[in-house]
């Protein structure tokens, strides 16, 4: 439910942005993510995959210390994570062939894909977000236990 949330919700910021950039006459945005989303994403990825590495050894070393934690949720949604942003480059390139498509004739056609293209872009950058606050939490249960330790 949470996601089919924030999937409305970046909906709704990229048809905002879509609506301004065709008020505004501006194409920047939309050339842009045109011409790079599927690179954007798959370094966000590897982004995400190396943080998630990260994460993954230190929550080992937090199993090692204290067995009776249980971090299956946490490394379910680390795979999680990874699988929805394989999914957002599937989205990608299937937008992108349509927008580019001389047999797909749709009215709004380019709107559509573009919003379609923006929302996977910020959905992308959630993800990361995300990802980032875990490291974030890791390092403050670190500090917990060498404070403890010194206690």
């Amino acid at each position: 439910m949470k996601n089919l949330k924030n999937i409305s919700f970046f909906f709704v910021i990229a048809l905002a942005i879509t609506t301004i950039g065709n008020v505004l006459n501006s194409t920047f945005l939309f050339t842009y993510l045109q011409t790079n989303i599927i690179s954007l994403l798959i370094t966000l990825l590897a982004i995400n995959t190396a943080t998630s590495g990260l994460i993954a050894s230190k929550i080992q070393d937090f199993v090692i210390q204290k067995p009776e934690i249980d971090f299956s949720p946490t490394i379910k949604e680390m795979k999680a994570s990874l699988f929805e942003q394989i999914i957002l480059i599937i989205i990608s390139v299937i937008s992108l062939i349509i927008q580019n498509s001389k047999k797909i004739e749709l009215e709004f056609k380019d709107d559509i894909c573009n919003i379609i293209l923006i929302t996977v872009f910020i959905y992308a950058i959630d993800i990361l977000w995300d990802t980032g606050k875990a490291v974030f939490v890791i390092i403050e249960e670190i500090q917990k236990l060498n404070n403890n330790k010194n206690k």
